[in-house]
């Protein structure tokens, strides 16, 4: 227990996010879960049922949230649901000052810190601004905006984009 100590106040006191408001990095991180298991030797915490964590505008919630570290830091964030769960894992962020929330829905959710990268997994669903995406499987980079949509046998790609607004 005590060897896990520190492994635990390091990740509580370091950012998850890479693109997010500035703000959001000086936070606290706050966690909730019915249970956590810590591997400090591998890096690796898991939260299982009603997995949540928050940090300024960053909100994850899913059955299970899976946190990998390397060197000290939280390079990966996976929010999951259990198998035969009506649900999804939902990872919602204002990325900066000037933008609106990122809101995301899948049965898993991958968080890339360091890659700024998210992939959802069955049942995505993504909303950026107020274009909607959706489709089986969907990767969007949080840097470049790039949003690759595939679909699959129970889901085909949709998207509703909404016209920019002109400026008077």
């Amino acid at each position: 227990m005590i060897r896990t100590l520190p492994l635990l106040l390091t990740m509580l006191l370091m950012p998850l996010a890479g693109v997010c408001l500035t703000s959001d990095r000086d936070q606290p991180i706050s966690i909730e879960a019915d249970s956590a298991f810590v591997d400090d030797v591998n890096g690796i915490t898991i939260y299982e049922g009603n997995a949540f964590i928050q940090q300024g505008t960053l909100n994850i919630t899913a059955d299970k949230v899976k946190v990998i570290m390397s060197d000290s830091e939280v390079i990966q964030i996976i929010a999951s649901m259990e198998p035969g769960s009506e649900g999804l894992a939902h990872y919602e962020q204002v990325p900066d000052d000037d933008e609106d929330l990122v809101s995301a829905d899948a049965k898993t959710i991958t968080y890339f810190i360091q890659e700024e990268k998210l992939h959802l997994a069955g049942e995505a669903y993504l909303q950026q601004t107020q274009n909607k995406f959706s489709s089986e499987l969907l990767y969007y980079n949080m840097t470049t905006g790039v949003i690759d949509l595939k679909g699959g046998e129970k889901r085909r790609v949709s998207m509703t984009l909404q016209p920019k607004k002109k400026t008077p």
